[in-house]
């Protein structure tokens, strides 16, 4: 086991038993899955590289969707990308005139995340990194910090919004310089998103232009190519709970914000974005229902069309779909193991329960929940830890009657 603190191991036996899943030594449980993880570890690869990328994972609740999507996450921070991530929700959508597209752009602005800044409060590193390095070449050079700017981002000028993105960042050194705090929030204000009229920006800033649901995508767009020019190789977007968007009783609000999955995918499966991935979290209907799911819009069902080969016992887990499988029996038994490590601090000496209680306990759960127990790994989860509270708290129980009992 990797050494952790106490403190540690019980925040992640907590958020465990919420049902949630830890932000951090998440590989503390790690069991499984290796295709899964070796090609989503390719995309990374593949994205701080300059390639652009794009995958779905699907399953149902409870099968690791999030806990694939955090780890996924984790990797491509550890590997120098800068990471968003949000779940989508009612008030969080890629398309919607309301606001809610304005809302999840700011989630995922605010989630930036780096190396040395993994708990999402990046931008703004971000941004200072960009312009500390402009401020060095400009004085090498001899030539004005904001002239130095808008030629570094010359290349945004191409671009839907580039012109105001210059703007703000030139707006952002000039609070730097004159160490006006107000100016530079203002600023960060914009890059985040969180203008809702445009009259109140161009009063702030002297834009012309305010990030909403016709130039969502193109502002991530312009993050991205941002963050590999302060340095960064690339951006890794994560959107969870795709579900949401299956759940829109509005049939065209359905097809707006599949119009806009289809934009992401052509541009990130053509390789017209460079350095650039997304990963979607949803359950197995937001993909395949041919009704309400993304496979309702043709062009999108022949991009993600599965592997007609992968029958009969075999997987393709390349393609742009991966559909998460059940654990196997010995990886259950794994990670039950790894559940009483955490609880033991790493101490085999304070184990609650010896390994023939473990195989009990395997074998009760496999009768009782049948393949569920399998598919679900949060419901083993939360089986062994309540087992082990119990036991921990009342020392003369029973073991193998608590075992015994479930049902």
């Amino acid at each position: 086991m990797i050494q952790v603190s106490t403190m540690q191991s019980d925040q992640v036996i907590k958020s465990l038993r919420a049902g949630v899943v830890p932000a951090d030594h998440i590989d503390l449980i790690q069991v499984g899955r290796t295709g899964e993880q070796a090609t989503l570890a390719k995309d990374i690869l593949h994205i701080s590289k300059g390639g652009s990328s794009v995958r779905f994972v699907t399953g149902a609740y409870g099968t690791g969707k999030t806990f694939i999507g955090e780890l996924t996450r984790q990797q491509a921070i550890k590997q120098g990308l800068v990471v968003a991530s949000a779940a989508l929700s009612p008030d969080k959508r890629l398309q919607a005139r309301t606001g809610e597209t304005r809302n999840l752009y700011s989630a995922l602005a605010r989630s930036f995340s780096t190396k040395a800044r993994p708990d999402g409060t990046a931008l703004v590193n971000i941004v200072e990194r960009f312009i500390l390095t402009t401020l060095r070449e400009a004085h090498v050079n001899n030539v004005g910090p904001e002239q130095h700017i808008a030629h570094r981002l010359r290349d945004f000028e191409e671009l839907a919004g580039g012109f105001d993105f210059i703007k703000v960042i030139q707006r952002y050194w000039l609070g730097l310089e004159n160490q006006d705090e107000a100016l530079k929030s203002t600023a960060l204000r914009w890059l985040r998103g969180e203008f809702s009229s445009l009259v109140d920006a161009k009063a702030a800033l002297g834009v012309r232009s305010i990030i909403d649901y016709r130039n969502f995508f193109s502002g991530l767009k312009m993050l991205c190519q941002f963050v590999r020019m302060a340095g960064y190789p690339g951006l890794l977007v994560c959107l969870d709970e795709m579900v949401a968007l299956y759940e829109l009783s509005h049939k065209q609000a359905r097809i707006n914000n599949f119009n806009e999955i289809l934009n992401i995918v052509n541009d990130c499966l053509q390789g017209q974005v460079h350095g650039m991935g997304f990963v979607f979290l949803g359950t197995p209907e937001f993909v395949y229902d041919e009704k309400k799911g993304l496979f309702s819009m043709p062009a999108l069902k022949s991009r993600l069309a599965l592997n007609v080969m992968a029958k009969n016992g075999l997987k393709d887990v390349s393609g742009p779909v991966i559909e998460l499988q059940p654990l196997q029996e010995m990886e259950m038994d794994e990670l039950l193991h790894k559940l009483r490590d955490l609880q033991a601090y790493g101490n085999t000496k304070d184990y609650l329960i010896d390994d023939m209680a473990l195989w009990a306990l395997l074998l009760q759960c496999r009768t009782v929940y049948g393949d569920q127990y399998f598919l679900n790994p949060r419901l083993a989860i939360k089986t062994m830890l309540d087992l082990l509270a119990v036991t921990e708290q009342n020392p003369q129980a029973d073991v193998a009657q608590l075992i015994a009992a479930i049902t």
